[in-house]
């Protein structure tokens, strides 16, 4: 018996329509997924989606941010790189591959991305404050100065921006600025136990002992308590060697 097709019609295809929909059922599974911290599994529903309709840009993006939180920072820039394919001049796009290539120390892709999406957005405060850190990295504090003053005049309640911006000044001499940032970023976020460090750290240079054993003290407490042995170990040291500078000035 003959099959009747109708024009433009081919037998065993599916609706685009259908396809579609399947392809955003997958990707909302996957968000849910990678929300629920299950990576691995929130990927292969997104290549599941990708499948479905290889035109879904935000199945390559949602993809990438997962390969990102695994730490494959090249399987993220390669989904970056084809989403942005599918859909050029996209800011989130753009500044999560700039992320992913500082990650890879690659600064001048990163600079590039990040520069894009700040031009882009100029509103969002993120891309400063990491195009900041990557020109730090660099030796360009005049720059990542310029990028962090943005950050924070966007976003003055932010804790981190103030934190870099101390670190920043701190490397440039401005030992006072560096002390008011600190101080701001801390009364911001008291948890930041970086931020105590270094201006126990900073404290100790401009003569004051006492006020940096107390700084690192709380920073070693804080990095114990959120399980960061590496930071907690590396405080210790710093206390060990204020100590004994302490004991050897007369």
């Amino acid at each position: 018996m003959a099959v009747v097709v109708a024009p433009g019609i081919t037998v065993g295809m599916r609706p685009a329509h259908a396809v579609e929909q399947a392809a955003v059922n997958l990707l909302n599974q996957g968000r849910q997924q990678a929300e629920q911290g299950q990576l691995e599994a929130a990927i292969a529903t997104y290549s599941q989606a990708i499948q479905a309709d290889a035109t879904s840009a935000e199945a390559y993006f949602h993809r990438g941010i997962a390969y990102h939180d695994l730490g494959d920072y090249q399987l993220a820039i390669a989904d970056f790189s084809t989403a942005l394919q599918l859909r050029p001049d996209h800011p989130e796009t753009l500044y999560n591959r700039g992320e992913a290539h500082a990650h890879m120390t690659n600064a001048e892709a990163a600079i590039a991305d990040l520069t894009q999406a700040i031009e882009l957005a100029p509103e969002v405060v993120q891309p400063y404050l990491d195009r900041g850190l990557v020109f730090a990295a660099t030796g360009n504090l005049p720059q990542a100065l310029s990028d962090l003053d943005a950050a924070i005049a966007l976003a003055p309640e932010n804790a981190d921006a103030h934190y870099n911006r101390g670190k920043i000044y701190t490397e440039l001499g401005n030992a006072e600025a560096a002390l008011s940032d600190f101080n701001t970023a801390l009364s911001l976020n008291p948890e930041l136990a970086e931020a105590y460090g270094n201006r126990g750290i900073l404290q100790y240079q401009l003569g004051d002992p006492q006020a940096a054993i107390a700084d690192l003290r709380q920073a070693a407490a804080l990095f114990q308590a959120q399980g960061d042995r590496q930071g907690y170990q590396q405080t210790l040291y710093f206390m060990q060697q204020v100590q004994q500078g302490s004991e050897q000035t007369p």
